[in-house]
C-alpha cells in the first residue's frame, strides 16, 4: 500500500470511528437529559460534583460534532496549513487533558470517601495526580511540536514522547484502581450500604479500566501493526471515553440515590463519610447477632407546664447497631420514670 493511499485510507476510518462515537455521544445525552435537568442542574450551585459533570459533559459533546466536521474534511482530502494543523493537535490534547483531569478528581473524591476521609491517603491521591498531570501537561508541550503530519493533518510521524505520557496516566490508574478494590473487598461495609458501595465501585472500576486500556494502547502504538492508525485514533476515542465514563461515576450514583430514596437507613447516612464497620467507634461493641430495633420513648409530663399529659418525643427510630439485651436493660428506668411522672402529675391534679 502506498503512503498516499494509507492516509486516505486513515482518513476514512477516522470519519466512520468519529461519526459512531458522535452518533453514541448523542444518543448516551438524549437518554439521559431529562433526568439530567431534573436532578444535576437543581445542584449546580451546590454540589463540585454537578459542577465538574456540567463542564465535562458539554464540552465533550461540543468536542464530538466539532471532530466530526474536522475529521471530515481530513478524509475528503482538504488542504490546512501547518498551523491549522498545530492547533488540531493542541485542542485534541487540551480537551483530553481537561477531561482526564475531572475523571481523576471524580475518582480521588470517591476514594477519599472511602477511606474515610483519611488525610494520609488524600495526600497519596493529590501526589499521585499532581505528578500525572504535571507529567501530561510536559509531554503535551513536548508532543505537539514534534508531531508530523500530511497536508490533511492525518499524523505521519509522531514524537517517542507519548510512550511516556501515555505510561503516567495508565500507572496512576491502576494506582487508583488498586486502593478502590482493596478498601472494597477489605472493608466490612453494612449491608445497608453494601448495594451503594457496589454501584460505585462498578461505574468507577469500569471507567478506569477504559482509560488505562486506552492509554496503555498509546503507549504501545509503536510496535503494533498500523501505528498510524492507533495514533491518528486515540484522540477520539479517549474524548468518548472519558466523556462517557465521567458521565456514568455522577450519573449512576444520581440514579441509585433517587431510586433509593425511600431506604429510610440509606438516607440517614452520611455518604460523604463512609465507613466500614471496623472503623466505627461503635463496632467495638457491636454483637454479632446484633439487629437494629426501632425504639418508641414516651415521657409523661406535668400538665400544670402547660403540655399534654403525654407526648410523643419524635416518630423516630434509633437505627444503631443496639442489641436486644442493652434495650431490655434500659426499660426498666424508662417504666419506673413513666410511673412516676403520672404519679406527680395526679397528685398537682388532686
Amino acid at each position: 500500500m502506498s503512503a498516499s493511499t494509507e492516509l486516505e485510507a486513515v482518513g476514512l476510518n477516522m470519519l466512520i470511528v468519529s461519526i459512531i462515537l458522535s452518533g453514541l455521544t448523542v444518543l448516551e445525552y438524549a437518554w439521559n437529559v431529562r433526568f439530567e435537568i431534573r436532578v444535576i442542574w437543581p445542584q449546580l450551585w451546590k454540589s463540585a460534583e454537578a459542577k465538574i459533570f456540567m463542564i465535562v459533559r458539554y464540552v465533550g459533546l461540543a468536542g464530538q460534532i466539532f471532530n466530526v466536521w474536522f475529521v471530515n474534511r481530513m478524509a475528503s482530502g482538504v488542504p490546512n496549513h501547518l498551523l491549522a494543523c498545530r492547533a488540531w493537535y493542541l485542542y485534541q490534547v487540551v480537551t483530553v487533558q481537561c477531561l482526564l483531569m475531572s475523571e481523576e478528581l471524580l475518582l480521588t473524591q470517591r476514594i477519599c470517601k472511602m477511606y474515610n476521609n483519611n488525610k494520609y491517603i488524600f495526600s497519596i491521591l493529590l501526589v499521585f495526580v499532581g505528578a500525572q498531570c504535571a507529567a501530561m501537561a510536559v509531554s503535551a508541550l513536548i508532543l505537539v511540536p514534534g508531531i508530523s503530519s500530511s497536508p490533511t493533518c492525518v499524523i505521519v510521524d509522531s514524537h517517542p514522547a507519548q510512550i511516556y505520557a501515555g505510561a503516567t496516566t495508565t500507572a496512576v490508574h491502576l494506582c487508583l484502581l488498586v486502593m478502590i478494590l482493596w478498601r472494597y473487598f477489605r472493608g466490612n461495609w453494612p449491608e445497608f450500604l453494601r448495594s451503594y458501595i457496589k454501584n460505585m465501585v462498578r461505574d468507577s472500576v469500569c471507567t478506569l479500566i477504559a482509560v488505562s486500556g486506552g492509554f496503555f494502547l498509546i503507549t504501545i502504538a509503536p510496535t503494533v501493526d498500523q501505528p498510524l492508525m492507533t495514533q491518528n485514533l486515540f484522540f477520539l476515542v479517549m474524548l468518548f471515553s472519558l466523556w462517557f465514563g465521567t458521565g456514568r461515576l455522577v450519573l449512576g450514583k444520581a440514579r441509585f440515590l433517587q431510586e433509593s430514596e425511600n431506604d429510610s437507613q440509606l438516607t440517614k447516612v452520611d455518604l460523604d463519610n463512609l465507613e466500614p464497620l471496623e472503623d466505627c467507634d461503635i463496632s467495638s461493641a457491636k454483637p454479632s447477632d446484633s439487629k437494629a430495633i426501632p425504639t418508641k420513648l414516651t415521657i409523661a409530663v406535668d400538665s400544670e407546664l402547660g403540655v399534654g399529659a403525654e407526648e410523643d418525643i419524635a416518630d423516630v427510630c434509633i437505627c444503631d447497631w443496639v442489641d436486644s439485651a442493652s434495650v431490655s436493660s434500659y426499660a426498666p428506668t424508662i417504666m419506673s420514670m413513666e410511673t412516676g411522672g403520672s404519679g406527680e402529675g395526679s397528685g398537682s391534679r388532686n
